[in-house]
């Protein structure tokens, strides 16, 4: 028998193999038993579920059971420590530990009736052998489980073995199971999980995860346009699509209907899309959203598909949705004509950039490029995330001054709005001259060249509300020598 294993917090998960295979689509899970969840030993299982009798210890001896959600030092660490039953991602999941009897009896027994008439369905269930190997207690007894599926008459639909499971050095769930079909006009089952090997040293095992799955024909999606095999799609947020998808559905249904599904959340849960009933589907995408979308179709035979116990279905078809980068073209500025700067514009590194215009720019490919106009552009930013293909834009202004526009007043206290002496008309100057005076004659501030406007301190500190005088050269053969006065409020 061919194993696959996967080691996960030291617990070793191995897929077993099958009586029979399905070669089609299975569904969702008609039946799923995983014990419940919960702090502490669960309750007891109803009489109709098992004849052992149940045991409130951690743990049970021979020919009892418990509830729980872990194995604990059981028989001087001779059985193995499970921190958590099988269930994936299932906080306080209980399983059944069995310490199995003396007698090779029916120990587990559970009744199906939502499955679906003439059709092949998967039983599947997880066990562990508890027993450590080699613990001297003489010759162990290794767990061995007939797994019986009857009608309600006692007419047996399928049987299976998992033979003798060996102990393993650490603690190991495996998966058994078998394929059977339900007769016309039978839709109750009952599963039985009978003892077949001796009780005492040995034989202890845990249980969970018993799974009924209806089986069909294989669905397979195509593109239904090229008819090409569909893969993982990936849009941008805020992006408009069309897709097509076509389904190709192998012999095994007489008369098969369709219901095309959607899921919200990564798959955990599926909702059938209304008037989506026919193998071909159309779907528009508008203003995509960050959180993505997935879909798949389920088949069944005839009226069946009305039940969620006999739908098989597709693989899901999974539309990622990523991201534009957040950008920004920078602010709009004033310069003198003549002068250059450099565009603060902003975003995330390592990126495609592209500006456009490119006239006047020394590097139309590069997030912050030197630009020198001659007259007032406006600049677009473009950029690109290579690997989504997801991209951004934004804009801004270069306005070119033959004169300048002074204020006459600023707030410099801080709140965010007119904090700053700004000259526009200057920017991108590295000879301009600015030189401020109190009423005393005294320079407060002067600076050649204008890369920062003028913040209303001096030495560091505020100064206080009043009127002061500048005076600005701007060193151009354009334009004159700017005197007047600019007042201070707080």
């Amino acid at each position: 028998m061919k194993r696959i294993l996967i080691l996960l917090l030291g617990i070793t998960i191995t897929i077993s193999g099958f009586a029979q295979v399905c070669t089609g689509s299975l569904g969702d899970p008609t039946v799923n038993i995983t014990f419940g969840a919960g702090a502490g030993i669960g309750t007891a299982l109803s009489s109709t579920n098992t004849t052992y009798p149940y045991s409130s210890k951690d743990c049970p001896d021979d020919g009892f059971y418990v509830i729980n959600n872990k194995t604990l030092g059981c028989f001087n660490n001779t059985w193995h420590t499970l921190p958590q039953d099988h269930t994936p991602n299932d906080t306080n999941g209980y399983m059944m530990i069995v310490n199995a009897g003396f007698t090779k009896e029916t120990f587990y027994t559970f009744s199906a009736d939502n499955l679906c008439p003439n059709t092949t369905y998967e039983f599947a269930a997880f066990i562990a052998n508890l027993i450590k190997p080699n613990v001297g207690c003489g010759i162990q007894s290794k767990p061995k489980i007939n797994f019986v599926i009857e009608t309600e008459t006692g007419t047996k639909l399928g049987e299976y073995t998992t033979g003798s499971i060996n102990e393993s050095g650490s603690p190991e769930w495996i998966k058994y199971g078998f394929f059977f079909k339900t007769p016309a006009n039978v839709s109750k089952i009952v599963l039985k999980l009978i003892n077949d090997a001796d009780g005492g040293c040995g034989n202890d095992l845990a249980l969970d995860d018993i799974t009924f799955r209806p089986c069909g024909p294989n669905i397979t999606i195509v593109d239904a346009i090229s008819g090409s095999l569909i893969g993982n799609y990936s849009i941008c947020k805020g992006q408009n699509v069309n897709y097509s998808f076509s389904s190709l559905l192998t012999p095994g249904f007489n008369s098969p209907s369709y219901q095309w599904q959607v899921s919200e959340n990564n798959g955990l849960d599926w909702s059938d899309i209304p008037n989506q009933t026919n193998p071909i589907f159309n779907l528009a995408i508008t203003n995509a959203d960050i959180k993505g979308y997935q879909y798949r179709l389920a088949v069944a035979e005839g009226s069946n598909i009305n039940s969620k116990s006999c739908r098989v279905y597709s693989s899901p078809i999974i539309i990622a949705v990523n991201s534009s980068p957040i950008i920004s073209a920078g602010p709009d500025v004033f310069i003198l004509e003549g002068s250059q700067i450099t565009i603060n514009a902003t975003a995330p590194q390592n990126l495609q950039y592209k500006w456009d215009p490119i006239k006047y720019l020394d590097n139309p490919n590069v997030l912050n490029p030197v630009v020198k106009p001659l007259e007032t552009t406006t600049y677009k930013l473009t950029v690109t995330d290579i690997t989504s293909g997801c991209f951004s834009q934004d804009e801004m202004i270069i306005t070119v001054n033959n004169v300048l526009k002074i204020p006459d007043s600023f707030t410099p206290n801080s709140d965010g709005v007119n904090d700053y002496w700004n000259i526009k008309g200057l920017a991108g100057s590295t000879t301009a001259e600015i030189t401020i005076f109190n009423r005393n004659g005294e320079i407060i501030y002067k600076s050649i060249g204008y890369n920062q406007p003028w913040d209303g301190k001096h030495k560091g500190k505020n100064l206080p509300i009043g009127i002061y005088y500048y005076i600005i050269n701007p060193k151009s053969q354009n334009l004159p020598i700017y005197k007047g006065s600019i007042f201070i409020i707080r």
